[in-house]
């Protein structure tokens, strides 16, 4: 992944779910994060498909249970 899209995602992580500007999101996990509920997630979904101009699926949104599982479902989306 670029290293502009990986700050946008990064900023995406940050905003939705109300961290501090400078906060290391790398190793946030959906299981381990208590802001990180059923809202956050439809919201984390809706910020990644208009940033990024995708379209997710269930079985893709199913799969952002992590910075790094998103992040690894949008490079495999060619970002």
């Amino acid at each position: 992944m670029i290293a502009e899209n990986e700050q946008k995602l990064t900023d995406i992580f940050r905003v939705v779910l109300d961290f501090e500007d400078n906060y290391d999101v790398s190793m946030v996990r959906k299981i381990s994060e208590a802001r990180w509920d059923s809202l956050a997630h439809v919201s984390m979904v809706a910020a990644v498909e208009s940033e990024f101009g995708v379209n997710l699926d269930s079985t893709d949104m199913e799969r952002m249970t992590s910075f790094a599982a998103t992040r690894l479902l949008l490079e495999e989306k060619g970002l």
